[in-house]
């Protein structure tokens, strides 16, 4: 079954896709996407499909900065229901709550994540669609939509201390600087917009409680009827203890908030464990890493919760058949090779 997105994460594609010499009805053929996806925003469909779209629309372009093109114009209006609920919140923190609660039924192919680390939070970004592998345009057009949205919310003043990627820096930052600012890193252990607290407390203005009241009502019974796999947990809690050496089948549970038995039983029932979720994302997020010329290979062993970058390598070897070295030398290779020349 596929995840699904509204088609409004298309909006502005047809003009931005001509813009960058590219035939938008072509692409989206291409993508097994149907023409009406740029005329009715309320439409569900592949996530995946939509993903795959905006990578190839970067590839064929030349233009590295697709997804943020796309996000550059967008308006809190794109979200549609859960725009309301967001603008109803009496905070920014709040709003981002929300945003984390009821993504999936704007873009189940987004994952968002609230981390609270004392003075600073961080808003993780994650992308759930198949293949894995490094959906670099999905994730900035996410983190475009975001700085843009709460910038609505809060009146134009919410500055995010840095927005970071965990992908290698493009060759120009002129659209990212533009969008985003300049509080911009790459090759970072995370994909995140990360902001100071205190900021996160300032309130929303011309909220109303009583309409958010009446709105999350209507949302939480569309969630209801969304099915929650305990696979698709389980796999958010695996990503983010895996950097701390501490993912085991009785931590995944704890901060599931079952028993180890009952994980298992659970998880059973879709063909998976826990030991297999965690190889899994092991393999997804060493695709990512490796991806990234810069990352030191003991930086990527210690991200994935390896004791050392030799028992990383040989597991690596086990999962793809080759050294960690010869795939990051061999995507970036195919990289180049299929890289065309950049419009000006």
């Amino acid at each position: 079954m596929h995840t699904l997105t509204r088609s409004a994460s298309l909006t502005d594609y047809e003009h931005v896709a001509r813009s960058m010499g590219l035939d938008p009805l072509r692409m989206l053929r291409m993508a097994r996407l149907p023409a009406t996806v740029l005329e009715d925003p309320n439409l569900m469909i592949s996530a995946d499909s939509v993903g795959w779209l905006l990578e190839e629309s970067a590839r064929l372009s030349g233009q590295e900065a697709f997804g943020l093109l796309l996000a550059e114009t967008r308006s809190l209006a794109n979200l549609g229901m859960l725009a309301l609920v967001l603008r109803e919140e009496p905070t920014l923190r709040a709003a981002m709550q929300s945003c984390v609660r009821y993504m999936r039924l704007h873009n189940a192919g987004v994952q968002l994540r609230l981390e609270d680390a004392g003075d600073v939070v961080l808003l993780h970004m994650g992308a759930n669609m198949q293949p894995p592998g490094v959906w670099r345009q999905t994730i900035e057009q996410s983190a475009g939509i975001g700085f843009r949205m709460f910038g609505a919310l809060s009146g134009n003043s919410f500055r995010p201390t840095k927005i970071c990627f965990a992908h290698e820096r493009p060759a120009s930052l002129e659209v990212h600087h533009r969008v985003l600012g300049t509080a911009i890193e790459f090759s970072q252990e995370c994909n995140a917009i990360v902001c100071r607290g205190r900021d996160l407390d300032m309130p929303i203005p011309a909220a109303d409680p009583t309409l958010n009241r009446e709105v999350k009502r209507w949302l939480d019974m569309q969630l209801a009827n969304v099915r929650d796999e305990p696979a698709q947990r389980a796999r958010q809690i695996v990503r983010m203890l895996l950097p701390s050496g501490l993912c085991s089948v009785d931590q995944v549970a704890q901060h599931l908030g079952t028993h180890r038995r009952t994980l298992n039983r659970h998880l059973a029932a879709e063909g998976e464990s826990v030991t297999t979720i965690i190889n899994a994302v092991r393999a997804e997020l060493a695709q990512e890493y490796l991806a990234n010329s810069k990352r030191k290979l003991y930086e990527v062993a210690d991200l994935l919760g390896f004791s050392s970058a030799g028992d990383f390598s040989r597991w690596f070897r086990g999962q793809f058949g080759k050294t960690p070295s010869d795939w990051a030398a061999q995507y970036r290779e195919s990289r180049a090779a299929a890289r065309p020349i950049s419009h000006k």
